[in-house]
């Protein structure tokens, strides 16, 4: 049985509220893999993802990195919330930080296996996560943003990196996936990129249908990255 529940930490002042996942019908201690929220903020799109990362035998966590009760209703709101955020990457990043930590004091949390995945701005904040250098195992970015933070990181990436991403998404051209594998190549970083054609943004979204705004659901795109993902996360928590 999937159990979900609200899972509340606090830091530097703040509170935030994300949700966790995991089947009751397993014993002991499990992977963890965040789930990193869209610029909206966290959502049933990532407790949806939660749950069936906890069918696959993980510890999920969709993370909440606005505060409690910050959700965009909109996206004008939405590019509000996420703009705030961009303006300073270390106070993102501190947020993610503060999740990562909390979520490895949970009882079922297997310390030595964690990853993240996200989605969109999501997918840049499990970037900009493994960026950091904090030994994180595993990085999934689903159509993600790839600018870095800027943050003037040195040393190595820890992190392996699986980077699913749409050809066609305007939001990440060709030449920005050509740069972004530049910069994880000069870290050391193990990194891979699958990227579909004739697929643009938000491909994993089914509410995605902007393709005049390169933005579109894609149902083979979709389920390719997710088994691509699986399959990732198979490979570095048995040790490859």
């Amino acid at each position: 049985m999937i159990k979900t529940n609200k899972f509340s930490y606090q830091g530097n002042g703040q509170t935030f509220e994300g949700v966790i996942a995991h089947d009751t019908n397993l014993e002991g201690k499990r992977p963890v893999v965040m789930v990193s929220h869209t610029w909206v903020g966290q959502s049933q799109f990532e407790t949806d993802k939660a749950v069936e990362l906890a069918k696959l035998g993980y510890l999920a966590f969709a993370v909440d990195v606005y505060g409690k009760g910050k959700r965009a209703k909109n996206a004008t709101q939405a590019e509000e919330f996420m703009n705030e955020m961009l303006e300073d990457r270390q106070a993102l990043l501190d947020r993610l930080l503060l999740a990562f930590e909390e979520i490895k004091k949970h009882e079922l949390a297997d310390t030595d296996k964690t990853a993240i995945i996200g989605f969109c701005f999501g997918g840049k904040c499990a970037l900009d996560l493994a960026r950091s250098g904090v030994d994180i195992k595993g990085t999934v970015c689903f159509h993600g943003i790839f600018d870095p933070p800027g943050l003037e990181q040195e040393g190595d990436i820890l992190s392996k990196i699986l980077v699913l991403h749409g050809w066609e998404d305007p939001l990440a051209f060709p030449k920005d996936i050509v740069a972004l594998g530049y910069e994880l190549t000069e870290r050391n970083a193990i990194w891979e990129m699958d990227v579909f054609g004739h697929t643009g943004h938000a491909f994993t979204n089914p509410n995605a249908n902007a393709p005049d705004q390169g933005m579109m659901f894609n149902q083979l795109a979709n389920d390719r990255s997710w088994l691509r993902m699986t399959k990732f996360f198979e490979e570095i928590f048995s040790g490859h």
